[in-house]
């Protein structure tokens, strides 16, 4: 073998050594994701005792040896608010895990005491901790439409079907969600889907976001005692502004919400118990009349001029009768802190 062939062969054998038996790794080994888990740092708080009315947040630390899901419970011991975080890490980072002081869903928290409890995926450990809400947090950070504390707004128009029963379409102050007031929206009308509504004009041209960035939050009360299984809340929201909001003082309802306009619809069905804030990305409403060539549907928060909130139910009687089970029984679909918020939902604010 000539000796040139030798040194290649022999630089080739090199190359195949050393690629075997170079390591490099990326992420943690295949012992410490396979053995025993094992805490490095333990959980703390960055505040103990926070004021959530001054936007204070709390951060959350804590570092374990290998990356598992974690989840963070926080539970107030006087009102049972509770909230959730999530995560798959080997690391908790106070700068990016931080609580505002809301639920994930109601009811909200008050000044209390909170338990916090930090657990693993498959891991029995389970880390616990206390902090104390000094001032509980405000939900008045967006866009206002409406808090009925000053009772129906003068420019609101209601409309509801006088020949139901036990029609409750007004502003009332014995179960508010926040403040002291809250829109009854319900009652009983068998025979047709509307049982009534309630509009509101809305100015807000001063929005940068996109409509995927604008989510409008609204509690809605339900319960479930005689609970009408057929019954939701349509929302409309008008962005026509060549029309003026109420043309005619005689009318039932805004002039804003024709089929021919450019306005967008969700329908929400209500079938929980109590009160949920409820919020909606814009962008995922769907227009009100889709096939409509004469339209152009650009969806465009700063061209928002209205909103309509309609109680509406499956009939139980009559020509339109698809719910036999639910005739006699009331609709229940109040409504109370309506606003708009940037970027987020008003829990997550």
């Amino acid at each position: 073998m000539k000796i040139k062939t030798k040194l290649i062969l022999s630089l080739i054998m090199l190359l195949f050594l050393h690629s075997c038996t170079k390591q490099e790794f990326e992420g943690p080994s295949i012992d410490i994701l396979y053995g025993d888990f094992e805490l490095i740092e333990p959980l703390t708080l960055t505040s103990k005792n926070p004021n959530f009315s001054n936007n204070e947040k709390v951060g959350f630390s804590c570092e374990f040896n290998k990356p598992v899901e974690w989840k963070i419970t926080i539970l107030g011991l006087s009102t049972n608010a509770k909230r959730e975080i999530t995560g798959l890490s080997n690391i908790i980072n106070p700068n990016e895990t931080k609580w505002n002081g809301a639920p994930s869903q109601l009811p909200f928290f008050q000044e209390e005491v909170c338990a916090i409890e930090l657990t693993f995926e498959n891991e029995t450990d389970t880390l616990r901790d206390t902090l104390t809400i000094n001032s509980s947090k405000t939900f008045d950070d967006g866009i206002w439409v409406e808090n009925f504390e000053d009772g129906t707004p003068s420019e609101g128009i209601v409309y509801y079907n006088s020949s139901g029963g036990g029609m409750t379409f007004t502003v009332a102050n014995d179960d508010p969600l926040l403040g002291n007031s809250y829109f009854k929206m319900g009652g009983r009308v068998n025979w047709d889907w509307a049982l009534g509504s309630i509009d509101l004009p809305i100015n807000i041209n001063n929005v940068s976001q996109s409509s995927n960035e604008i989510y409008i939050n609204i509690g809605i009360l339900s319960d479930l005692v005689d609970l009408h299984s057929g019954q939701f809340i349509n929302i409309l929201i008008s962005e026509e502004t060549d029309t003026p909001f109420n043309d005619n003082p005689n009318n039932n309802a805004s002039d804003l919400f024709e089929s021919t306009m450019e306005v967008y619809k969700m329908k929400v069905p209500v079938d929980w118990d109590g009160w949920q804030m409820k919020s909606f990305k814009y962008s995922d409403f769907e227009p009100l009349s889709p096939n409509d060539p004469n339209i152009n549907f650009n969806m465009n928060p700063n061209d928002i001029s209205a909103i309509r909130i309609a109680c509406q139910a499956c009939p139980s009687a009559g020509v339109q009768e698809n719910c036999p089970e639910n005739f006699g029984k009331d609709v229940r679909t109040d409504i109370d802190h309506i606003i708009f918020t940037s970027n987020s939902t008003l829990l997550d604010q």
